[in-house]
């Protein structure tokens, strides 16, 4: 199983320019798979794609994912360019994650429409590679806002978030992989991610992949406290208690929660630490990261 680590765009007020650009050259260095971002229109969060190219522009290696990025609300060709532009600035290193967002008030925000959002992600998901596939033949009308072309290859991986039935059949259709926004290790948990695979052989998608977000909190109860508040604060309340939300403690009893999805199937987890500390990802890539690394990466 990879292992990502979320960016701190969602921790306001605490982020700030030294925060963020520390937090990722310390991530690229201890070698996380990936970087993931929040989204959520409606917030004082800090822009997902901004936020990345930031990052992209202080690291060498490491993945930049939106995990994820509302697309409905959005112009799908704008955003299109935009993945495009990061995909070339990074030397190649985008994955781009989409849902339809379960908050009306984000799409309020921006102006967007909530209703159909399922279908309308779907023609966004199509248009976005038809321009693509346009940008990389040079056949774009003129003027237009599609382009520059992706620097990947076959072009840039589309991952899908939801969880719901109709998400999981969706990101199998369209995508490249399926995220899971949240999803608790469990005996059904195996079951449905062991489903969704036979789902993507079908689809003959032999590579597709299965990520899950987990927020995290190392260290002790004051840890815990402070990121429930931050937490608490972005969704304006908490779905449950502190101890069932974050991983929390010792990266010893962080371990055991990251092990058990290994155990129910995930190929990447993306830790999202909720405390505006950097020690926070240097106590992931000393005590949780090594244990996951595959030699020779």
């Amino acid at each position: 199983m990879k292992i990502g680590i979320g960016l701190p765009n969602a921790l306001a007020p605490a982020v700030n320019r030294g925060l963020l650009l520390d937090w990722a050259r310390k991530a690229d260095e201890y070698g996380f798979h990936c970087f993931g971002t929040l989204d959520h229109p409606g917030y004082e969060a800090w822009d997902p794609i901004v936020t990345l190219s930031a990052a992209a522009a202080v690291t060498d290696r490491v993945r930049l994912a939106t995990t994820i990025l509302q697309l409905p609300p959005r112009n799908e060709l704008q955003v299109a360019q935009q993945i495009a532009t990061l995909d070339r600035l990074s030397g190649g290193r985008v994955d781009l994650g989409v849902a339809i967002g379960d908050r009306p008030s984000d799409y309020a925000a921006v102006g967007g429409k909530f209703k159909n959002r399922g279908k309308r992600l779907e023609r966004q998901i199509r248009k976005m590679k038809k321009s693509w596939r346009q940008a990389k033949r040079g056949t774009l009308d003129v003027p237009s806002v599609d382009g520059p072309a992706p620097l990947q290859k076959p072009s840039i991986p589309i991952w899908l978030g939801g969880n719901v039935p109709e998400a999981r059949k969706r990101a199998v259709k369209l995508g490249d992989g399926y995220i899971y926004s949240a999803i608790a290790p469990s005996p059904e948990a195996k079951a449905e991610i062991a489903e969704l695979r036979e789902m993507a052989v079908a689809e003959k998608k032999k590579k597709f992949q299965i990520a899950a977000l987990r927020y995290v909190a190392m260290g002790d109860g004051d840890a815990l406290v402070q990121a429930a508040e931050l937490t608490e604060r972005y969704y304006g309340g908490l779905w449950a208690a502190p101890e069932e939300i974050f991983l929390h403690g010792s990266a010893e009893e962080v371990m055991v929660g990251v092990k058990a999805y290994e155990e129910i199937g995930i190929d990447l987890l993306i830790l999202i630490p909720q405390v505006p500390d950097v020690r926070q990802v240097v106590a992931l890539g000393e005590g949780v990261l090594p244990t996951f690394r595959v030699p020779g990466a």
